[in-house]
């Protein structure tokens, strides 16, 4: 398996008793299940006036069940990772140095749920089986802006892949970057449980951007965006932004308690989800793991 080889794992390990061996791909199996389960919910709610077609109210909010669909799996996705970070000091009372082990399956389905978003995003609403939208509107917001103001469709497919491909790139080097930089103990929080073993990084790409990883699924939200370039799209890309727009809040709301005024520095100089062109340098020798 790919993850025995993931730098940091022997870390993630000694914190994971109970998951010797290949066991320890249970939690992320997990995960898996949840971005299954969170993807078919979604497209369920999308297809469900066409499906019960004899129930006037689904079609009247038939435009507007996507969007419910991806708040609900965004929400339960926030909660449950925030769960990692609320209970911590409960459950180190509890289990000790095995509250992270109990903790940590709930925090990986949480992020799991977050990868379904942004399949979402990347699908076609008025394409779904069993036919089409029974309320215009919903094909309206499926339609490309691009086709709309006038774009031929070969330009504008060839213009939404083209963009979108740029951003894929880009989100799917930042991850593994991140992960290869600063390994996976980092990246499952380990250290939020022990904060004596953490390291304060002082990697480059910290001077560029406050939360890279999360960068890369903002990132990976906006080829989504750009993929279908709708209504929906657009809709779908901004929920993402603020799920991880609250999730730093609730995070650096704790690295301020236990960095003080540095922290508050910090944050006032450099952004949270964004390159400025000046670091642009900075960011793509990172992006080539450099």
């Amino acid at each position: 398996m790919i993850m025995m080889h993931l730098n940091g794992i022997e870390k993630l390990r000694e914190k994971l008793p109970d998951y010797p061996g290949n066991r320890i791909g249970i939690i992320p199996l997990r995960g898996f299940i949840g971005t299954i389960l969170g993807y078919f919910f979604m497209i369920f709610l999308d297809v469900s006036p066409r499906v019960f077609i004899d129930i006037p109210f689904l079609s009247t909010i038939e435009p507007y069940l996507p969007f419910i669909g991806t708040i609900i799996v965004g929400g339960i996705g926030l909660l449950l990772i925030r769960r990692i970070w609320d209970l911590r000091d409960e459950r180190k009372l509890e289990y000790g140095d095995l509250a992270y082990q109990k903790m940590i399956p709930t925090g990986v389905v949480g992020v799991f749920l977050i990868p379904p978003i942004v399949f979402h995003a990347f699908t076609s609403i008025r394409s779904l089986p069993p036919g089409p939208p029974v309320n215009e509107l919903t094909s309206l917001w499926s339609q490309s802006l691009f086709s709309m103001i006038g774009i031929p469709s070969e330009i504008d497919l060839v213009l939404r892949l083209g963009i979108s491909l740029i951003f894929i790139i880009i989100g799917g080097l930042l991850v593994r970057s991140a992960i290869m930089t600063f390994g996976i103990d980092y990246m499952t929080v380990v250290y939020l449980y022990f904060p004596e073993e953490s390291e304060v990084q002082e990697n480059e790409i910290y001077s560029v951007v406050r939360h890279p990883a999360y960068l890369a699924g903002v990132l990976l939200g906006i080829a989504a965006l750009f993929s279908r370039f709708s209504v929906y799209s657009i809709g779908f890309c901004f929920i993402i932004y603020v799920i991880f727009r609250l999730h730093i809040r609730r995070e650096e709301k704790e690295l301020i308690e236990r960095f003080g005024d540095g922290y508050t520095d910090y944050i006032s100089r450099v952004p949270a989800l964004y390159v400025s062109p000046k670091n642009y340098g900075k960011f793509f020798r990172f992006l080539r793991g450099k």
